[in-house]
């Protein structure tokens, strides 16, 4: 349970169990079922850590009422711009980079490749434009347990307190 705990702890991103199996040495089952545990001691506990499952993934986290203190220590990772970038794209994807560039201004395109380079977003082509939607990773590092676009606008939705920005 240590080991499993240990390899949550350290990584950057949520994880499979297989993952976290081939990592430690041990049977998928076994990390199944310490994960089980471990998620169970977590929540006894009731500290500012849980480890939420995100679609078929684990991460270790803070739970919801104590990220502000977290971002108040937390390294910066992304500008503001990148960050206000990316959440557009997430509420109104699929969304062009034409329009993107009319809410944004130019320097939309570094923000537009720093997100690709991060694996968030993807684009496809079409006509002169490109289409940008978010990827799974963007999912997983956001914590976000949807699949479809729809649902990650309501999860935005709920997050901001309901405010539509229609």
């Amino acid at each position: 349970m240590k080991k499993v705990e240990a390899v949550l702890f350290s990584s950057e991103n949520p994880m499979r169990v297989g993952e976290i199996a081939e990592i430690i040495g041990h049977q998928s089952s076994e990390v199944s079922k310490a994960m089980k545990k471990l998620r169970m001691e977590y929540e006894k506990r009731k500290g500012a850590i849980e480890i939420a499952k995100i679609g078929n993934k684990y991460v270790m986290q803070l739970k919801e009422e104590y990220l502000e203190y977290g971002y108040r220590v937390g390294k910066r990772e992304m500008s503001d711009e990148v960050l206000r970038t990316l959440a557009i794209i997430a509420y109104y994807q699929p969304i062009t980079q034409s329009k993107l560039r009319e809410i944004i201004g130019s320097r939309v395109y570094e923000y537009v490749d720093e997100l690709r380079h991060r694996g968030f977003i993807y684009g496809k082509k079409s006509g002169k434009t490109v289409v940008l939607r978010t990827t799974k990773r963007f999912n997983e590092y956001f914590g976000i347990d949807a699949s479809k676009p729809e649902e990650v606008k309501k999860f935005l939705e709920e997050k901001a307190g309901g405010e539509k920005n229609e």
